[in-house]
């Protein structure tokens, strides 16, 4: 299936072909920041970014919920178990936020992103490439990582004068990154932009 694409101007581009499942799935993965392997099948794709977005993390056996007796009160909350409470809180650390990122530290002033890492014993190690950009889409991190930067700091250094006009250099801490929280896109959002992205890279 093709359509004319028309610009700003009215003026119509070249025909061009409406991309096919696995391309709109791939431009979404790359969004969501998932890694794939080049050839990956399209039902183990549309998989993997099924559960990133449900935040259910990939190769994670769910605990067995245990069947309340029928006389006890279900009112009253089931006392959680050890591979529950770590599920949880694998879920909790690995749900994804829709950030933009700007980079306070004058020694990055350059960089137009940063390899983050951030981890802990229930969730292991989780490391990802964050850009700094204003861009309108924004980026998906991991809770855990998004957490992380809005800790993290850098020094930066100021010129002050005492009483007796002399100046000396004094260091201070600062917020390393400014980080604005994006409403979580929908559905029928994410495969609007994962086409566009297709179209933008076939117009290059």
């Amino acid at each position: 299936m093709s359509e004319a694409i028309q610009n700003d101007d009215n003026d119509t581009v070249d025909t061009l072909e409406i991309p096919d499942e696995l391309t709109v799935l791939k431009a979404r993965a790359d969004l969501l920041g998932l890694s794939y392997h080049p050839s990956i099948g399209l039902e183990k794709l549309r998989a993997k970014i099924n559960a990133a977005l449900a935040d259910e993390p990939e190769a994670v056996e769910e605990a067995a919920v245990p069947v309340a007796p029928k006389n006890i009160d279900p009112t009253v909350d089931a006392v959680e178990t050890d591979g529950q409470r770590r599920l949880r809180k694998r879920r909790e650390a690995m749900e994804l936020v829709r950030i933009r990122v700007q980079c306070m530290n004058p020694a990055k002033k350059e960089w137009d992103g940063e390899i983050l890492t951030a981890g802990n014993s229930l969730v292991g190690t989780v490391t990802k490439y964050v850009p700094f950009t204003d861009a309108e889409d924004g980026w998906h991190v991991p809770r855990i990582l998004y957490n992380m930067m809005l800790e993290k700091q850098c020094q930066v250094f100021t010129t002050v004068r005492d009483a007796r006009g002399n100046t000396s250099r004094k260091g201070k801490l600062i917020k390393e990154f400014a980080i604005e929280v994006l409403p979580n896109l929908t559905m029928e959002e994410l495969k609007d932009l994962a086409q566009r992205q297709a179209m933008a890279k076939t117009i290059d």
